[in-house]
């Protein structure tokens, strides 16, 4: 198929494109040409690292030894557009062949060409494009550089490739890179790995073949390749998702333009980090050491260094394959701790990853994995998984559920540390699914200006279903743990798990400090955070978990005084609903939401408790949100549960399963003495709960 405009509707749009871009080229006062750029290296600079004895560039070495740097400029520029191989999983003799929907690329690249929305003429002094004054979504990504160079092969002309030519030289002349790692967003080394990985690669292979490519621009777009490379190489992050951009990146560099000296070294550091960085960055139970789940699927950029290196016909090189099967136990990762509606929980500082479409992927890699076929299919193939409960030690995740249905109940346990980055304020939190429906959420977070009131409320304790202790949030060092420097991993002693057909049992500790009291910064690494002002340790919270399947959870909060001091402990409950109502004991709160599993959170020990419940209030504090959609938040409820007292303070709190068509499970409670409870269930059933008074003996339960 000849992806050249192909019909008459197609003609016009481009000539309306080449009419409005040379109305606006007529006015400009600046041009900045290929060789009005600062470039970041001298062209002799630039040829020192180039390998002049790398098959084909024969005459690149003549004009070079001659003295000729203009005439060694254009034959390297002629080597590329001619260049013979695989490099990239684009051809760059023909790169218009695999381009998707040319209309759509057309379409979308109408406002760089007419200089309109993000892109208006306001931002240009003539060809020059000002990239600090821009703004545009993850614009130091460039996410749209690929789309825009598959829409220049596409054109009738270069009127695309001359508007994306501009870009590039308006970049380059405004950011050389630094030294070392800095705190700017175009020239962070998540970005750059980003850019590297993908966009420019397509870039350079697309514009080969366009006359807006001159030799100079070649050139230069070599040099910033080699100066963006080289800043990856010098500035690898230890572990997170940053590394696995930066790795992509650098061995794409190392791929797409061998040409180079260091190509070699690029690829074999790549290579090499990446079967060591599933080691360092993945814990032994497959968790990112980030604790944040959609994060932990970017180890697909490792993929893509495999399968790049086998695209090329270099996966015998550094060990590359040795990669491929250290991937198993973190897909595996995400079955673990998959909720009944087929996503992991909002765990961190991001949202819920789609597990089908994640074991959709490991199905590729590993298709003998038939309990990732099962979820996959909806149970239509492959084996249902061969555990229900189930922990991750390393993690200190717990997972209680009655079954894998969509419908089933489940509670998952936050019980380990803070972990790498992108870290929240929410040890010991829970999250549970009532007949499939996450009723008790964590909010997560999908936007990162932590300057605002509700993503600063979604990152901290406040949002959380644990305690504040004297309206003072948890506060815990990121990078603290789990960190590289303390492998190997080891398993969080201060989580306790155990799992029966019957019952699952879970506890955790926080020892940790609290901050300032009241609204603070929950986001450290900002110059006016407040974040570490304050810190006190006023007590310890024991928390306690007992399952009695298939769907009575008990939780056992206990809070001791380390100073003797009286203390308010604010345990908090977040509700994904607005319809609920409390029952006449005070102590009893019910979500009403019709056709829908609803839930019974029960306070028992209500002796000097005091019961709230808030929607939608953003004043005196924030309470009652779904916070983490920071673009659309909605309003939920909180339920505190607060009680004041010195030395040792408790909660038990159960939180009943409703199916549509019930309004009540709980009937009545009765304590026995200081650690038994008997319960009878509207639905017949008796239990009793052992709560033992010391929190480090955990809880027990059966029905009778």
């Amino acid at each position: 198929m000849n992806y050249k405009i192909y019909n008459h509707l197609h003609l016009s749009y481009i000539f309306l494109l080449s009419i409005t871009f040379s109305v606006v080229a007529a006015g400009v006062c600046c041009a900045l040409s290929a060789e009005e750029v600062t470039p970041p290296m001298t062209d002799e600079e630039f040829f020192e690292r180039v390998n002049l004895h790398h098959p084909g560039l024969d005459r690149v070495r003549a004009a070079y030894e001659a003295g000729s740097l203009h005439q060694a400029k254009a034959a390297l520029a002629e080597y590329y557009r001619n260049r013979i191989g695989t490099y990239y999983f684009i051809d760059a003799r023909n790169p218009a062949a695999g381009v998707r929907d040319p209309s759509r690329r057309l379409r979308g690249a109408e406002g760089l060409v007419m200089r309109r929305g993000v892109w208006d003429e306001s931002l240009w002094e003539g060809n020059r494009f000002d990239w600090e004054t821009a703004e545009m979504r993850f614009k130091e990504r460039m996410y749209f550089f690929s789309a825009f160079a598959e829409a220049a092969v596409v054109e009738e002309g270069d009127e695309i490739a001359q508007a994306l030519v501009h870009l590039i030289r308006s970049f380059v002349d405004q950011h050389p890179m630094p030294a070392e790692r800095v705190r700017v967003s175009m020239l962070s080394t998540l970005a750059v790995g980003i850019r590297m990985r993908h966009e420019w690669p397509v870039t350079f292979l697309c514009l080969l073949q366009t006359t807006a490519f001159t030799d100079e621009d070649v050139v230069l777009f070599l040099k910033s390749v080699w100066d963006q490379t080289n800043f990856l190489y010098h500035n690898l992050s230890e572990a997170s998702n940053w590394l696995t951009f930066e790795l992509a990146g650098l061995y794409s560099s190392g791929a797409v333009y061998p040409e180079f000296k260091d190509a070699w070294d690029w690829r074999r550091r790549a290579s090499m980090n990446t079967v060591e960085a599933m080691d360092v960055g993945w814990l032994p139970d497959g968790m990112i050491v980030e604790f944040s789940p959609p994060y932990g699927t970017f180890f697909s950029n490792y993929y893509r260094i495999y399968d790049l290196s086998e695209h090329v016909g270099r996966l015998d090189e550094f060990n590359i394959g040795e990669f491929y099967a250290k991937t198993e136990t973190p897909f595996e990762s995400f079955l673990r701790i998959m909720a009944p509606d087929r996503q992991t929980p909002a765990i961190n500082n991001n949202g819920r990853a789609d597990v089908v479409t994640v074991l959709k992927d490991a199905l590729e890699r590993f298709p003998e994995r038939d309990d990732f076929r099962w979820i996959v299919t909806d149970g239509e193939e492959g084996e249902k998984p061969g555990f229900t409960s189930t922990d991750m030690p390393y993690s200190g995740f717990g997972v209680m559920r009655s079954g894998w249905e969509r419908d089933a109940n489940m509670l998952f346990c936050d019980f380990g540390p803070v972990g790498y980055r992108h870290a929240h304020q929410d040890g010991l939190a829970v999250n549970m699914w009532a007949y499939g429906r996450a009723v008790v959420f964590d909010d997560g977070l999908l936007g990162y200006d932590h300057h605002q009131a509700l993503p600063n409320y979604a990152m901290d304790t406040f949002s959380h279903n644990t305690v504040l202790v004297d309206n003072r949030p948890q506060r815990r060092i990121w990078y603290d743990n789990p960190h590289p420097k303390r492998m190997p991993y080891q398993k969080q002693e201060d989580f306790r798990w155990r799992s029966t057909e019957a019952y699952d049992v879970a506890a955790g500790i926080y020892d940790e400090p609290y901050g300032m009291q009241g609204t603070s910064s929950s986001y450290p690494f900002y110059n006016e955070s407040n974040f570490f002002e304050d810190w006190v340790y006023p007590a310890t919270h024991y928390r306690r978990v007992l399952f009695l399947k298939p769907d009575i959870f008990i939780v056992a909060d206990t809070l001791v005084a380390k100073d003797g001091e009286s203390h308010e402990y604010d345990v908090r409950w977040h509700l994904d609903t607005v319809k609920r109502s409390i029952a006449e004991n005070g102590s009893t709160v019910i979500t009403e939401d019709a056709g829908q599993p609803n839930l019974e959170l029960v306070a028992l020990c209500t002796d000097g408790l005091e019961v709230r419940m808030t929607t939608a209030q953003m004043e005196p504090e924030i309470l009652g949100w779904n916070a983490g959609r920071t673009d659309n938040p909605r309003p939920a409820t909180t339920v505190q549960h607060i009680k004041t007292g010195p030395e040792t303070v408790g909660f038990l709190t159960l939180l009943l399963p409703l199916r549509p068509d019930e309004s009540s499970l709980m009937k009545s409670s009765r304590r026995v003495d200081d650690s038994t409870f008997e319960i009878e269930l509207n639905d017949g059933r008796a239990l009793i709960v052992e709560v033992p008074v010391d929190p480090s003996e955990d809880l027990s339960g059966h029905f009778h």
